[in-house]
């Protein structure tokens, strides 16, 4: 019986083995679950904090815009008046204004580092994921309404101005700020009776409506992760 009795006893030995075995790969998985729900939870917090301060700033951006875009389209009411009217008017500081618009730039460093790290797959919400993936295409298309802008000013607008008005008084009320006018006279009122001048300006009011609207998008992308992100914390 000696022979069955060492056979029973190292299967139970096995047994034990096995057992222990699987009871720490369990104790290892429970371990891991629970380092992997702190680091999502720690995602989810600077991901909140991140885009709650993008919300300010975006805010910030766009009502920048609005003013950049009202100033514009005051300038084109005054496209075909009078020379008495345009005389009325400071023209170089409101082309300044048109031409003053500036790319938003949100924080992304959570977002940039949740993606390179491949923790995206720490965040066991599937909607809040595709919510930043919303936000990533939003935020793409402000990147190519900016571009668009910025494209037709130099290409158009700046162009014409180069040959039609003085940079020198314009800058003057831009980073520039110079003390001095030009001492070359300038015809305003022909510019302002000009049909190319009053398209370029045209698609200027155009590029900066559509800046904005790309901007407001990305805004509303930017609330939306920030109201799972809270009901997730």
């Amino acid at each position: 019986n000696k022979p069955i009795k060492y056979f029973r006893y190292a299967i139970g030995e096995i047994v034990l083995v096995v057992i222990g075995i699987l009871i720490a790969l369990q104790i290892n998985n429970w371990n891991n679950e629970l380092v992997n729900k702190r680091d999502e939870h720690d995602i989810i917090k600077n991901i909140n904090l991140e885009f709650k301060q993008n919300k300010k700033t975006l805010g910030e951006a766009i009502k920048y815009h609005k003013t950049i875009l009202a100033n514009t389209k005051d300038m084109m009411s005054l496209i075909g008046q009078s020379e008495a009217v345009l005389k009325k008017y400071n023209v170089d500081s409101l082309i300044s204004q048109s031409l003053d618009y500036i790319e938003y730039n949100p924080s992304k460093a959570v977002y940039t580092d949740l993606i390179s790290s491949g923790k995206l797959n720490l965040i066991s919400s599937d909607s809040l994921r595709l919510l930043l993936f919303e936000w990533s295409i939003r935020l793409d298309e402000k990147i190519e309404a900016y571009k668009t802008v910025d494209e037709i000013s130099q290409t158009l607008l700046l162009p014409y101005l180069t040959k039609n008005a003085s940079l020198k008084n314009i800058d003057s009320y831009s980073i520039v700020k110079w003390k001095e006018k030009s001492k070359l006279s300038t015809n305003y009122y022909k510019m302002f009776q000009d049909l190319e001048f009053e398209n370029n300006m045209e698609n200027q009011v155009w590029d900066i409506t559509n800046y904005i609207m790309a901007l407001e998008s990305l805004e509303k992308a930017t609330e939306k992760v920030i109201e799972k992100t809270k009901r997730e914390l």
